[in-house]
């Protein structure tokens, strides 16, 4: 299995580097430091099945940053883990094509956790948020996201 980790500190890449190797055994990591990294990464790498993504790079941050990753690399599952635990940040991550959400304040077993449910082909939110009521503009019907699982489901690809 190949895991690109993206993050602009490689201090907290090679810790998370730790984790995801005790975690997966046989896992070949690649990190990227920047948004133009990690998209060269994922398009000439063959294989890379996760990508744990954080939403604050130096160029293309947020979830439009995460749109212009998913774009290069629409097969690619992306995790983002990031600092920040609004809702809505939350909320815009999942509408632009993140498969779970992981707060970097969590303990290293919440990680590790949050990582096999991920591996398992589970989706994973922060407790929070998953406990919040819906904001009053919350519209019914499919999201953005839930409408591209949709159609990629619709084509055999796997969650």
């Amino acid at each position: 299995m190949k895991v690109l980790l993206v993050d602009d500190h490689a201090l907290f890449r090679a810790g998370l580097r730790l984790l995801v190797s005790a975690v997966l055994r046989t896992v070949q990591i690649l990190e990227a430091g920047t948004l133009a990294e990690a998209t060269a990464l994922a398009r000439r790498t063959a294989g890379v099945s996760l990508c744990l993504f954080d939403l604050v790079l130096k160029e293309g941050s947020g979830p439009d940053g995460l749109r212009l990753f998913r774009r290069a690399a629409p097969e690619i599952a992306v995790v983002v883990v990031s600092a920040t635990e609004d809702d809505e940040v939350i909320r815009a991550c999942l509408d632009a094509g993140a498969m779970s959400f992981v707060p970097k304040s969590m303990p290293p077993e919440g990680l590790t956790r949050a990582l096999r449910r991920v591996l398992a082909g589970q989706v994973f939110l922060p407790q929070p948020f998953l406990s919040a009521a819906p904001s009053s503009g919350h519209r019914q019907g499919l999201s953005p996201r839930q409408l591209d699982v949709l159609r990629a489901l619709s084509r055999g690809l796997p969650t």
